[in-house]
């Protein structure tokens, strides 16, 4: 072997954080420059930080996958071979992935250690929920996808869709502090126990609200059980008033809840749950919201 020359292969890194979306692996430092490999699933969406936010040089390789860069004037499609660097950025970058990507990121400085801070408060704010209440396992993760999917079909972009995404994903995550008498009880709640179960929106919007990067989503926890009609909760906002996110994610919360299986009660059938949502478009949920929602599945099944 050459001397001061450094193999590895493919399996080795020196250290890999993950959560079910999204995986980063350190595979080589250099002073301060960091060699990564990041595997994000098709359906996320990300962006890379202005140079106010984040100040140093990258160069992303796109090795597998389909990549797509957004912006309200255009969109670029990547594939494999396509590459970008940037060294500061007058705003953010924001991509979605369109077919599961594989990318060979160069950084400097380091920013691997923040990757992983972030993916493992995150992870720990999901098992948390999880672990309390295991209806919730697989849940988050689907209703993210949907609410993407929907966001970008009503023209959200960019911070907003960022937003949705980390929203979506964490929108139960106030459960935490309802007691699994209450979380878990197999048939229906009490009057009392029904006013604790409210409580979660309110809670998770407080659990978030304190982390930077999470404060935008805290305001649509706080918002995503608030009714187009303003018989909601925790403020009784009405239409407009109840940001179009948090509209958003009501309208696929509800639709996912009613396709799984409950303590109380069977999961409904695709038609049956399509048919609650229309049933109560204008009143519980944003008509808008619905018709994209239904557009999204439709395209989905047509798939």
């Amino acid at each position: 072997m050459v001397e001061g020359l450094k193999i590895g292969r493919r399996k080795d890194v020196q250290d890999k954080i993950s959560k079910p979306s999204t995986t980063v692996e350190l595979l080589a430092v250099q002073g301060t420059t960091e060699v990564t490999r990041q595997k994000i699933a098709a359906g996320k969406v990300f962006y890379l930080d202005a140079a106010g936010e984040w100040v140093g040089s990258e160069f992303i390789y796109l090795l597998a996958g389909r990549l797509l860069l957004k912006s309200e004037e255009k969109e670029i499609l990547l594939c494999p071979g396509d590459y970008l660097y940037h060294q500061g950025l007058d705003e953010r970058a924001h991509f979605r992935v369109e077919e599961d990507v594989e990318l060979l990121l160069v950084s400097s400085p380091p920013s691997f250690h923040l990757a992983r801070a972030e993916i493992q408060e995150m992870m720990a704010l999901v098992r948390a929920v999880e672990e309390k209440d295991p209806a919730t396992e697989g849940h988050c993760h689907r209703i993210e996808r949907l609410a993407i999917s929907t966001g970008e079909q009503l023209g959200l972009l960019g911070d907003r869709l960022a937003t949705l995404s980390h929203a979506a994903y964490l929108h139960d995550i106030g459960k935490v502090k309802i007691p699994n008498s209450i979380l878990n009880k197999p048939g229906p709640l009490t009057d009392e126990e029904w006013e604790e179960m409210r409580k979660h929106a309110v809670y998770g919007s407080e659990m978030l609200a304190d982390k930077e990067f999470l404060a935008e989503a805290a305001k649509v926890v706080r918002s995503h059980h608030e009714h187009y009609d303003g018989t909601g909760y925790p403020d009784g906002l009405r239409g407009a008033e109840i940001p179009l996110e948090a509209r958003i994610v009501a309208v696929v919360d509800a639709y996912d809840a009613m396709r799984s299986d409950r303590p109380y009660r069977s999961a409904l059938s695709p038609d049956a749950a399509l048919a609650e949502l229309r049933k109560n478009t204008g009143t519980q949920f944003d008509p808008l919201v619905v018709e994209a929602f239904l557009f999204v599945l439709q395209r989905r099944r047509g798939a």
